[in-house]
């Protein structure tokens, strides 16, 4: 497990310092309307409802480049507190697809391949410790938080408690991209 951190944390620190690098790159070779004009007007034409259909399909099995989407708004200059509530709101219902197929549609397959006892000592292990896992995976926008959604909707992690944290989650990691793409937005002039 812990090989599998590391591994996570080396990736991580390698594509921040890649999207770095990028942007200094944008900032010092591009040509200064490269995204002005009809580049920026085509990606905002789709607004709140793009950007929200993003966040659903990155919240659910599709990896849909969310986060990227989410700094792109900020970035290209899309006011920030519905920028930030319509990514969360997307995500958040996106992660709740997976809890939800994952209680309807998981459930009954691994009681029907484990022990009823298993299945039972599983479910009050995940509910008394897999609270920690859910927060850690939450605070931490480099864990895979949809897929853990699958073992909460298995194991009947409290549904409010599950959406509660999931979109307080949500809405931290939004603002943080949010912030993120508009101040390289506002240091790259786009804004």
């Amino acid at each position: 497990m812990q090989k599998w951190v590391k591994y996570t944390i080396a990736l991580s620190v390698i594509f921040v310092v890649l999207c770095v690098v990028l942007v200094v790159l944008l900032k010092l070779y591009a040509p200064p309307d490269l995204l002005s004009g009809a580049y920026m007007k085509q990606y905002l034409k789709y607004g709140y409802f793009g950007l929200f259909f993003i966040t659903f399909l990155g919240g659910s099995f599709i990896p849909a480049g969310s986060p990227a989407a989410v700094g792109a708004a900020g970035m290209f200059g899309m006011e920030t507190l519905p920028t930030i509530l319509v990514a969360a709101v997307g995500y958040t219902l996106g992660i709740y697809l997976n809890y939800f197929l994952a209680q309807k549609l998981g459930r009954p397959y691994v009681e029907r391949k484990m022990s009823k006892e298993a299945y039972d000592d599983i479910s009050r292990w995940w509910n008394r410790w897999g609270y920690l896992l859910i927060f850690a995976f939450a605070l931490l926008p480099i864990l895979p938080f949809n897929f853990l959604a699958l073992f909460c909707g298995l194991f009947g992690v409290n549904l409010l408690y599950f959406l509660l944290i999931n979109f307080g989650s949500n809405l931290l990691n939004s603002y943080v991209f949010v912030v993120i793409g508009s101040s390289i937005g506002d240091w790259l002039g786009f804004i």
